[in-house]
């Protein structure tokens, strides 16, 4: 009789690398049995009890069918920090939070800025930068309601009161939004319909498409209407970071620059072209 890990790998194995299985392993490990990750190396049938068996095996069957494992479990780290997440909200990424962290490396922690998340989906920026800057006031916008329960459910898990929610359809809405911000971040949808093939299955049958897609023939969209709030909503000192299609970043720039921002493309640790950062002219003073 296979014993548990055997198990797990043989089903999964159709899917994912050797070592991608045996990542997915510690971590389904991990979760269940409520073990440091790199303790999960070392463990064996004998450390388990027969329900964390059947659980394991229940993982194992879900990845099999393409589901992914943030899903799975229901939470995923970002940042250092655990957030809730459903099949309403993208799974947090690595780039996103590069982002964040460039923005927590280049902004004064003890002030009060304003920020506004465009399209916060789990709240795992929004939420972030809330921890990330206390004395600060964070407004987070999403079109889908569902969405802002997961986002608000995160606020609440850590304990970030600084964070108001909106359900807000920013491209035809976004005169709602009062104010000026001292921050505006965005990692909103980009990816064009033709780029479906180049995406993993497991993104595409579960991920919301609301938050992946844009039209074929309007990629920019939501970069042109972010722009164009950010000329009028923009503080004279703030800054604007969105995360991009790295197959479009020239032309995302130019969205910015046209409305006569300063700004510069910063890639990714993959050295792909993954974010704009934009502020306005004369302040351009944050090391890139």
């Amino acid at each position: 009789m296979q014993n548990s890990k055997t198990t797990f790998l043989s089903l999964t194995d159709n899917l994912y690398s050797t070592n991608e299985c045996g990542i997915l392993w510690r971590r389904s490990v991990a979760a269940i049995c409520n073990l440091p990750l790199e303790k999960c190396y070392f463990i064996d049938d004998s450390d388990l009890s027969g329900e964390q068996k059947e659980q394991l095996k229940s993982v194992a069957e879900r990845l099999a069918c393409g589901e992914p494992l943030e899903y799975i479990l229901g939470f995923a780290e970002f940042c250092s920090l655990r957030f809730n997440v459903n099949k309403s909200v993208l799974i947090p990424r690595l780039e996103t939070q590069e982002m964040v962290d460039f923005i927590g490396r280049n902004r004064d922690r003890e002030k009060a800025w304003r920020i506004l998340d465009i399209g916060t989906g789990s709240g795992c920026i929004g939420v972030t930068l809330a921890k990330l800057f206390p004395n600060s006031k964070v407004t987070a916008i999403d079109i889908s309601s569902d969405a802002l329960e997961c986002a608000k459910s995160n606020a609440a898990l850590h304990g970030a009161c600084n964070v108001d929610f909106i359900l807000c359809d920013f491209i035809n809405g976004s005169d709602t939004i009062k104010g000026c911000f001292d921050i505006i971040v965005s990692n909103p949808p980009y990816v064009r319909p033709t780029e479906r093939n180049t995406m993993p299955k497991r993104v595409i049958d579960f991920e919301p498409h609301t938050a992946l897609f844009v039209p074929e023939n309007d990629p920019l969209l939501f970069y042109r209407h972010i722009a164009m709030f950010a000329k009028s909503h923009l503080t004279a000192d703030g800054m604007v970071m969105v995360e991009i299609n790295q197959y479009l970043g020239t032309q995302t720039l130019e969205v910015f620059k046209s409305l006569d921002f300063d700004c510069e493309l910063k890639k990714d640790t993959f050295f792909e072209n993954r974010f704009v950062y934009a502020c306005n002219k004369n302040f351009y003073f944050v090391n890139l």
